[in-house]
């Protein structure tokens, strides 16, 4: 049976360094290529041949504004070919800032999928508080998509969980449909926010993020479905660009209230 890793990494920046400007999720795609640097050279290139990508990794920063880079790796080989390298990182330097970053602490947990799939049987809970902590989105006939959508949301879930675990990247239409006539997005607390490819760029990709309560109205088998997904969706993001550091989420307890039910920000 397969291991889902997460690694947490607390990174310290440079003494002259501001935090207090730094948008922390806007390291991301640099913090993909320290990890790429630091993997397993044939693994790495062959994800880059295949597209095919079994992990995920984002960066935040936590409630004492300290810095975090997490990284999930799906399965066994992603946790020995990126985790394993990456424990052993002691500091790096970003080009992009010219500031080298220390990791002053780490946090590695282990999760078997079959704790995973036990989601699967129970289906108590019909409300779940997502929190996208990273922006998030989605692409629909070849356009972004920037507002939460529960069709496009478990599509990506599943297909994501069979690429991973089955080698097949489809999801059935049927079990889609079923979730989405079930699901709804009950409140939310969302702005816009764009999602730069690199430092600095121009060319930043139209996301959103925020919180968001989704309701399931269905027997429990589907209430069941709906929280592995959700939960899979903590360790393999959600949306595009998972490996670059977008679509960063997780789960919050369904009686902590924050914020209004208004959409927040604006793009442009």
């Amino acid at each position: 049976m397969e291991h889902i890793t997460t690694l947490s990494l607390h990174l310290e920046p440079p003494k002259d360094f501001d935090v207090r400007r730094l948008d922390a999720c806007s390291l991301g795609p640099m913090l993909q290529s320290v990890l790429l640097d630091n993997a397993d050279a044939a693994y790495a290139a062959h994800m880059h041949e295949t597209g095919f990508n079994p992990y995920s990794q984002y960066c935040y920063k936590d409630v004492d504004g300290g810095i975090v880079w997490r990284v999930s790796a799906l399965n066994d080989e992603a946790s020995l070919r990126l985790i394993d390298p990456a424990r052993r990182i002691e500091g790096f330097r970003l080009r992009n800032l010219d500031a080298v970053f220390t990791v002053s602490k780490q946090v590695c947990e282990t999760e078997s999928l079959s704790c995973l799939l036990g989601k699967l049987e129970g289906g108590e809970d019909s409300s779940f508080r997502v929190q996208l902590v990273t922006p998030t989105a989605f692409k629909s006939k070849n356009r972004y998509v920037i507002m939460p959508d529960v069709r496009l949301i478990f599509q990506n879930l599943l297909m994501r969980y069979n690429q991973v675990y089955s080698g097949e990247g489809e999801a059935d239409p049927e079990t889609i449909s079923y979730i989405a006539e079930h699901a709804s997005i009950t409140s939310y607390n969302l702005r816009s926010h764009y999602f730069p490819r690199t430092m600095g760029a121009r060319d930043k990709i139209p996301a959103f993020e925020g919180t968001m309560t989704i309701h399931i109205s269905g027997p429990q088998s589907l209430r069941g479905l709906v929280s592995m997904l959700l939960s899979f969706g903590e360790v393999a993001g959600v949306g595009i660009k998972t490996a670059m550091g977008m679509g960063g989420m997780r789960l919050l307890p369904t009686g902590q209230r924050r914020g209004t039910t208004k959409l927040g920000g604006s793009v442009g």
